[in-house]
């Protein structure tokens, strides 16, 4: 009576399991011999059935995207590998290199165990010291620099894979832990998101200034959809903005873009902040929530914070951004910076990166 799953990104990866209320203590020992002896050796045995499940699999354009902005914009760090990985490694794949990885990553410090339903705190603790004392500190690990953001483009033009057009441009961004992580969490919904003839107001006549804009262009609108993107990583993040569109409207669709990203450094109101935030705050508290939801949150927050955010913190946090610390940390990051850009599909009217790095800056004539 129970569930199990694993989740994995470019920083973090997870088991999360969903038991009875008494059946803590097998729950705890099941996740703590997933951990401290997984079934390496049936390797040979799976690698098959993992080839042909990673085949048929159909990752979706918009992981494809960002996987392609991540590999253009670090494509010297792991932080710009795919999160599934070419699949031609997985063939010469062998036990020791699991065991080392193992080895390397499951240690006491990159390990935060949490829960959260009907139980007690204490006894959580006294299980998850039984099951999970053995594990040991790694080795010190030896310095690294800050993951190097890559100005750059990586197109894919394609004309005869149908008529729309992806797109993903990027700048760098913050870690976690930055004072700004907040503003370009409301700058995120200062762009917001759109998609074509969906949502409970029209595009064409919305209050948020980019959608107004992609929406009317050309009376017909210049994109099937966008939405503006903020990652948060350990050392570095990446802000940025996604589109589809048909082929004919990519210059119409990128500069609408480019340009509401340039005037958050110079012209944003205090209205477009007041509705960012209230966005924000009913993208982060108004879902519906799970005991497992709430789990992966917390523990989420404590490998990235330290600590758990209690939400009438982040309240707080969200309400302090105004007009003014959104067009200084524009202006810090945005305006004027690198940018790396992807694309796939018919790019006949994507701009050449020179024009589109210059669109970063405001010409007044």
């Amino acid at each position: 009576g129970a569930t199990l799953s694993m989740s994995f990104g470019r920083e973090q990866s997870s088991y999360t399991m969903s038991v009875m209320k008494g059946d803590l203590k097998q729950g705890v020992e099941i996740l703590a011999d997933l951990v401290t002896s997984p079934g390496l050796s049936n390797l040979a045995k799976e690698k098959e059935g993992i080839l042909r499940k990673l085949e048929e699999r159909e990752v979706p354009t918009r992981q494809v995207i960002d996987d392609r902005l991540h590999a253009c914009a670090f494509r010297d760090y792991p932080l710009g590998f795919s999160t599934v990985g070419p699949y031609d490694n997985i063939g010469s794949l062998t036990e020791t290199h699991l065991k080392s990885y193992v080895d390397v990553n499951y240690t006491a410090e990159n390990m935060v165990i949490a829960a959260s339903g009907p139980l007690k705190h204490e006894e959580l603790v006294k299980l998850v010291s039984a099951s999970f004392g053995s594990i040991k500190a790694g080795a010190p690990k030896s310095g690294t620099g800050k993951p190097y953001f890559c100005g750059a483009e990586l197109l894919y033009r394609n004309d005869e894979m149908g008529p729309t057009a992806y797109i993903a441009v990027g700048w760098e961004g913050v870690p976690w832990r930055s004072p700004d992580a907040v503003t370009f969490m409301v700058m995120q919904h200062v762009i917001g998101s759109y998609k074509k003839n969906s949502g409970l107001v029209p595009g064409n006549i919305s209050g948020n200034r980019v959608i107004n804009n992609v929406a009317n262009k050309m009376a017909v609108g210049c994109a099937d959809s966008f939405e503006a993107f903020s990652c948060f990583y350990k050392d570095t993040g990446m802000f940025g903005f996604y589109i589809e569109c048909d082929e004919v409207a990519v210059e119409h669709a990128v500069g609408e873009l480019m340009f509401g990203m340039n005037l958050l450094s110079f012209s944003v109101t205090d209205e477009e902040i007041e509705r960012a935030k209230r966005e924000l705050k009913a993208a982060l508290f108004s879902q519906p929530t799970s005991a497992e939801a709430s789990c992966a949150e917390l523990g989420k927050q404590m490998l990235a914070y330290g600590r758990g955010v209690p939400p009438a913190e982040m309240m707080l946090r969200i309400e302090g951004v105004d007009a003014e610390e959104v067009k200084r940390v524009a202006w810090k990051y945005l305006n004027d910076n690198e940018i790396s850009a992807t694309a796939l599909g018919p790019l006949h009217g994507f701009p050449q990166y020179y024009d589109l790095r210059r669109a970063t800056v405001m010409h007044r004539y």
